[in-house]
């Protein structure tokens, strides 16, 4: 008989040791859902003794529709200089108009033999903590002057 890799399930008492962590602070985590593969039985939790503390992104959480976008296209920014995408903010988040129905609108410069659905992937990866729809636009597709119209008002992510 064949057994898959399956972790051996202890409890929340047992993690936290492992962990070096408060007893509390383990409570917390499953209870906010951060722990991966652990299940409650009835009012105890089993949980793999090798599941990963989900991290959410660091910093303190934006207030604003804003600040949130900004946030969304840093994430996105750097997932796609990371996979070699040159990418570009622009609309309202670039102009500085943001209402509270903005989106993010990114502009892709070049793609580095990545596909159209690639590219979207990774975006969609990247902007999924924040909760923000995003608009990928292909440079490539425009006209030239709507191009260059769009690429005046384009920021880097860094530079919002």
């Amino acid at each position: 008989m064949h057994t898959i890799g399956v972790s051996a399930l202890v409890s929340s008492s047992a993690f936290a040791r492992a962990r070096k962590l408060s007893e509390q602070r383990v409570r917390q985590l499953l209870a906010a859902g951060k722990v991966a593969g652990a299940i409650r039985i009835g009012e105890r939790w089993a949980i793999p003794a090798d599941a990963e503390i989900r991290r959410v992104p660091g910093g303190r959480p934006p207030r604003t529709r804003k600040g949130v976008l900004k946030q969304a296209a840093r994430a996105c920014g750097s997932v796609l200089a990371h996979a070699g995408v040159r990418a570009r903010v622009v609309g309202s988040v670039a102009y500085g108009a943001v209402r509270a129905g903005s989106d993010l609108d990114l502009l892709i410069l070049s793609h580095a033999g990545k596909t159209w659905g690639q590219v979207r992937a990774l975006v969609d990866e990247a902007a999924a903590p924040y909760g923000i729809p995003v608009d990928v636009i292909f440079a490539e597709t425009l006209p030239p002057t709507v191009r260059n119209a769009m690429l005046k008002d384009a920021r880097h992510a860094s530079e919002l």
